[in-house]
């Protein structure tokens, strides 16, 4: 798998090798050295409710390698904080598992894959508003609108909130796209994205590319790894999120 040595896909594996409800992509050490407290994306395979509900009963992955000093089999329990996402309807008290390496003392936390850091809504929302903005041609106040019916007026994010999740986006759209370009030039040179005439150019914004390019990435990734199998156009972002966060790309929105 030329191209992809780089990420390591961490199949946390049931007795019997059996595929456990999480599936990470564990970060490379890419210019995050220097964090006291770096997340590993995870995807577990069920809704935030579930996750809430059953955090418990989760199959929370501990880490063989530090992405800070790369010692093996270092990690002991650190406990966990609190998060409080939201989506257009209600917000949800959810935990997050920590791990402390014992050899230099940072941690390391398993985020579930609808998470972005430092972000208060779901990944699914923000994936709305990005998608609605680059690929639809909405305007803000049409975007403002989505979703609205039945939904808590607390809870639905201010056109100020969805400027500046799109704002983002577009800003580290060229950096995330030259990634995924680069990974699939070393897969499939006659995909479209890679054409300096084909679908790439017809984007106006990076931000639009790189959601196209999602698109691409994720049905690349459905050839090769059996656990994205039921991912589909929605969960472009998610996957993106995850691939990246592996590669060391960092912020995403």
């Amino acid at each position: 798998m030329r191209g992809w040595e780089s990420l390591v896909c961490s199949l946390h594996l049931e007795k019997g090798g059996g595929l456990a409800r999480s599936v990470c992509l564990t970060a490379r050490s890419l210019g995050q050295a220097h964090q006291t407290t770096m997340p590993i994306v995870c995807d577990f395979q069920c809704t935030v409710e579930h996750y809430r509900d059953h955090f418990e009963e989760l199959d929370i992955p501990r880490p063989r390698k530090c992405p800070h000093c790369q010692a093996l089999d270092s990690f002991i329990g650190h406990g966990f904080y609190w998060r409080r996402p939201l989506d257009r309807w209600r917000d949800f008290l959810i935990r997050i598992r920590r791990w402390l390496c014992k050899a230099c003392r940072r941690t390391v936390s398993i985020l579930p894959s609808f998470l972005l850091r430092a972000r208060r809504y779901l990944l699914t929302v923000i994936g709305q508003v990005v998608t609605a903005r680059f690929e639809d041609d909405a305007s803000w106040g049409q975007i403002e609108q989505q979703g609205t019916t039945e939904a808590n007026d607390d809870s639905v994010p201010s056109e100020r909130t969805i400027r500046r999740w799109c704002r983002s986006f577009d800003e580290q759209a060229p950096r995330w796209l030259g990634a995924v370009q680069r990974v699939l030039a070393d897969h499939d040179v006659a995909l479209p994205l890679l054409d300096p005439l084909g679908e790439a150019t017809v984007a106006r914004t990076s931000a639009g590319a790189l959601l196209h390019a999602a698109t691409q990435l994720l049905a690349w990734a459905k050839t090769e790894w059996d656990h994205v199998g039921g991912y589909g156009l929605d969960d472009r972002l998610r996957f993106l999120w995850q691939w990246g966060q592996a590669q060391g790309l960092d912020r995403l929105v």
